[in-house]
């Protein structure tokens, strides 16, 4: 099972993807939280991390090697690797470099590449995250680590919406999508409709 958890920065990525992990250990499942490249042989990935994060979502020539390594993921079955270690939980992927290259230019790969999402990694379950401009500025104010990427992603509503109406065309790749406003919903609700999620997934498999 694979489960994406991406969306706009200061919408609580990491802190579902933790609490997704932790309630998942606790029920018996074997949770593995993942950031970045899903293959370890990615040849791409090393390079790639060598760069500031702050500097992925300035640059057309980042975004699309992003792209590129991404494409390489699912050419080298990158997710498969993963998902014998347990339930693949993969915060943030291309889905987002695919937003921020279409909300920042759009650029030409990022245009490209969401005419055809099937070229990445596909997930059972995508739960794109996001929140107003007004709640997410105001949790950059509070943010005592927040970096060039955070108030990026307050720059306009414009933004906000180029970037949303971008994840939707990524999501179409996955089996599922589920999105949700972090200032209308809490971490443990949206937690508790994920585990249901998987269990009722559990049941149709058994029957099956």
């Amino acid at each position: 099972m694979r489960i994406l958890i991406d969306g706009l920065d200061l919408s609580g990525k990491t802190t579902l993807a933790s609490r997704l992990t932790t309630v998942l250990r606790e029920t018996h499942h074997r949770p593995v939280h993942h950031r970045g490249f899903l293959s370890p042989r990615n040849p791409l990935a090393g390079p790639l991390q060598n760069v500031k994060a702050p500097d992925h979502p300035t640059s057309s020539l980042l975004n699309s090697s992003y792209l590129v390594g991404c494409v390489l993921d699912k050419a080298l079955r990158g997710a498969q690797l993963w998902e014998r270690r347990g339930l693949l939980i993969q915060e943030s992927y291309v889905d987002r470099c695919l937003a921020y290259g279409y909300a920042s230019g759009p650029w030409p790969s990022a245009r490209i590449a969401l005419r055809n999402p099937g070229m990445f990694i596909g997930f059972d379950l995508a739960i794109y995250l996001s929140a107003p401009l007004h709640v997410r500025r105001e949790r950059l104010s509070r943010r005592v680590d927040a970096n060039s990427i955070d108030r990026l992603s307050v720059l306009s509503e414009t933004f906000h919406d180029d970037f949303m109406a971008a994840l939707a065309m990524a999501g179409r790749r996955h089996r599922r999508v589920l999105t949700y406003d972090t200032s209308q919903h809490t971490t443990e609700q949206i937690t508790e409709e994920v585990v249901r999620w998987l269990g009722e997934a559990d049941r149709r498999e058994t029957v099956r």
